[in-house]
């Protein structure tokens, strides 16, 4: 109720505000995220729990387009928000208390359906001069296929500058954002810049993580950190065939808190490939193939970190992993949690082998698909145990309309021999809702 009562204020004000504004227009969005998810067997150190909640994710956006700011050259701006309401409420009394979920359910003020602010921003186009565009604001963000930077779908707070037609066909983006981290902000900022070849988009970026709050480490604890990535994507897109390729090389150090100054010195990659071919009587079909990697430690805590770890990186949709998998939700270097660790593999593993391979058959007017994806450990230093299991989603999606998708899921994750104690295989069942205009 408090969100539709917010929706009527807003339209109020602004059909009052756009007796001023003849030149502008309103743009208005939403989307809503119905969902259930019944979790079996989730591993979490010697035990194995179940897991089954309803989730209510509500988005709803209003962008004020064309705003004429009359006393600079030509400039004009736009004024968005979006609202976002979160409801993860029980089925008969159970509620989500699983530490699975707790860290992406902890970056929300609350989950009771109270509205909050997940976007506001001013977009000044012709920012002081043509071809610069800025954005003031908390906004969505997501550099390259996020593996060093993303807002997950929160938001951030900052500024970002587009730099349009420079050298040629150069873009350049100029960014720095502000994001919380218990108990006090850490700060992110770089640039990024875009060359559109004659086949392909090349993208280069260099990004600064500092954050000076005392936290884990995968090894160690830390007093402060200042972690630097620099990443290289190519990203091409044809008809029937598309190909995605990003290398992140990590550098910086951190502080421990005895003092000792230990250097950052890691990698990781992900290459992605679809393409679309006739398969019987499916027809046109979509197959996809998916490989990364990223490298971890070696040998106990000392003057080196070789563990690739970004700490905004992009791992969680609403209060749930989105990443490689269903019920992993695998990044290039961490997983759901399966442990108290950072990375949330058992103790003394880092660094990660992601390998996906997968289908979507067109059938009558379904989409079935198959994935199955395989991770291993690049680094145990506790034992030799490194296949961290298999996993095998299948979805069926009904797409009754632009506007309209039903989408049922049944996920098995087989875990291998990093897991101790030999556990049950994890199974989700999940049915989707989703609706937007």
């Amino acid at each position: 109720m408090k969100f539709f009562k917010l929706f009527l204020l807003f339209t109020i004000h602004y059909s009052l505000f756009t007796s001023f504004l003849y030149a502008a227009k309103l743009d208005l969005f939403s989307e809503i995220d119905l969902k259930t998810d019944s979790y079996q067997n989730l591993i979490y150190g010697a035990n194995q729990n179940k897991q089954t909640y309803y989730l209510e994710d509500s988005r709803l956006g209003f962008v004020i387009k064309n705003i004429k700011l009359e006393k600079t050259n030509d400039s004009s701006m736009d004024v968005g928000i979006v609202l976002n309401s979160l409801s993860a409420g029980g089925i008969s009394t159970k509620t989500v208390t699983g530490p699975q979920f707790s860290d992406a359910i902890n970056r929300y003020s609350s989950v009771d359906g109270t509205p909050f602010v997940k976007e506001a921003y001013v977009k000044i186009y012709k920012f002081l001069k043509p071809g610069v565009t800025a954005v003031f604001g908390r906004q969505s963000f997501m550099l390259g296929q996020g593996i060093a930077l993303s807002d997950n779908g929160a938001g951030i707070p900052g500024v970002k500058l587009e730099m349009e037609n420079l050298l040629g066909r150069i873009k350049m983006d100029v960014f720095g954002f502000r994001i919380w981290k218990e108990p006090e902000f850490a700060k992110t900022y770089g640039a990024a810049v875009y060359y559109p070849a004659v086949e392909g988009l090349w993208n280069l970026y260099y990004v600064f993580e500092h954050d000076k709050t005392t936290g884990r480490e995968l090894n160690y604890i830390a007093k402060s950190r200042l972690k630097k990535f620099a990443g290289i994507r190519y990203f091409l897109s044809h008809k029937r065939l598309n190909f995605d390729g990003e290398l992140v090389l990590q550098d910086g150090s951190a502080v421990k808190t005895s003092g000792e100054k230990v250097k950052y010195k890691g990698h990781a990659f992900l290459i992605k490939g679809a393409w679309i071919q006739k398969l019987g009587k499916f027809g046109d079909s979509k197959m996809r193939l998916s490989f990364g990697k990223s490298s971890g430690n070696d040998s106990g805590a000392g003057g080196e970190d070789k563990a690739f770890f970004p700490s905004f990186g992009h791992k969680y949709k609403a209060i749930e992993r989105d990443g490689f998998g269903d019920i992993i939700g695998a990044t290039l270097y961490d997983i759901i949690k399966t442990t108290d660790t950072l990375n949330g593999l058992p103790e003394g593993s880092s660094g990660m082998y992601v390998v996906n391979l997968g289908m979507t058959l067109p059938y009558k007017k379904l989409l079935l698909a198959v994935d199955v994806f395989r991770f291993r450990v690049t680094k145990n230093i506790v034992s030799k145990a490194g296949n961290i299991g298999q996993e095998t989603d299948f979805k069926i999606s009904y797409p009754m309309s632009e506007h309209f998708k039903l989408t049922a899921v049944y996920s098995a994750f087989k875990p291998g021999d990093i897991f101790y104690g030999n556990p049950q295989a994890t199974k989700l069942i999940s049915f989707l809702a989703n609706a937007k205009f």
